[in-house]
């Protein structure tokens, strides 16, 4: 275990992570700025108050930033390698649930693969990363979920390699989706199959984030049937750093 992860492990049984994060955003602005992106992406976005759904929420970053942002938030992670730092940065807000479960196209038992690099790990089997272990996890469905917490004005999802999987167990319109792509071939063909399933919702507009960014590619949404006929363009050419990124759709129906 690298020092960093033992200090981490430390802080967060001894109840200092939080001040541990604050004090390590300060010696690597960096990570502030990237907090204080996706906090401002969020309130041009969501109203106060919105719920928000957090599909893969991983350690908590996105979490925090719509938190920061005035939102209700569910979060969904199934991999118990890090719900202690998850629940550590995020469960001392009363606008925050989180459950651990995966979701998916329907209620089920399913493996998660959890990799070295916990952002890699995933349902899916095929994903990259080292796996150092696999566990048995609850599946629902997005359906499901908003039986139970309501209808979210944001669902964001971040499952690598699993989004349509997601898409599957959704049949009614959210207002704002994100997703991540991948510009691979297999990536390509996922996220043009989750768009289709995006537009029997109805008339929407899409809009994407470059790799670990919170600015917005195109300055104009650009209609969600147009963008599936365009996508990926000239993305390979165009987008700045990692060939990967978030699509937000935004429905007109919802």
């Amino acid at each position: 275990m690298s020092l960093l992860a033992t200090a981490k492990r430390v802080s967060i049984a001894s109840g200092l992570y939080r001040p541990a994060r604050w004090l390590s955003r300060r010696i690597r602005p960096s990570q502030l700025r990237a907090l204080r992106d996706d906090i401002e992406l969020y309130r041009s976005l969501l109203r106060p108050g919105a719920l928000c759904f957090d599909v893969g929420a991983n350690i908590g970053e996105k979490s925090e930033a719509l938190l920061e942002a005035g939102a209700r938030v569910v979060a969904f992670e199934p991999n118990p390698l890090v719900l202690p730092e998850l629940q550590a940065r995020c469960g001392h807000h009363k606008n925050w649930t989180v459950v651990a479960t995966a979701l998916g196209s329907g209620a089920a038992i399913a493996t998660l693969h959890a990799r070295e690099s916990h952002g890699q790990s995933s349902l899916a089997a095929e994903w990259g990363g080292n796996v150092i272990a696999t566990y048995n996890v609850p599946v629902v469905t997005l359906d499901s979920a908003i039986q139970c917490f309501g209808s979210p004005a944001f669902c964001k999802i971040d499952v690598e390699g699993w989004e349509l999987e997601v898409m599957r167990g959704l049949t009614q319109p959210i207002p704002l989706i994100s997703f991540e792509f991948h510009l691979n071939d297999p990536g390509i063909r996922k996220t043009i199959a989750c768009l289709e399933k995006l537009t029997q919702f109805g008339a929407s507009r899409a809009n994407i984030t470059p790799a670990e960014t919170s600015t917005f590619h195109f300055e104009e949404w650009v209609p969600l049937a147009q963008f599936l006929g365009w996508f990926p363009g000239d993305l390979e050419q165009s987008l700045p750093g990692f060939h990967y990124g978030d699509i937000f759709v935004k429905s007109d129906a919802a």
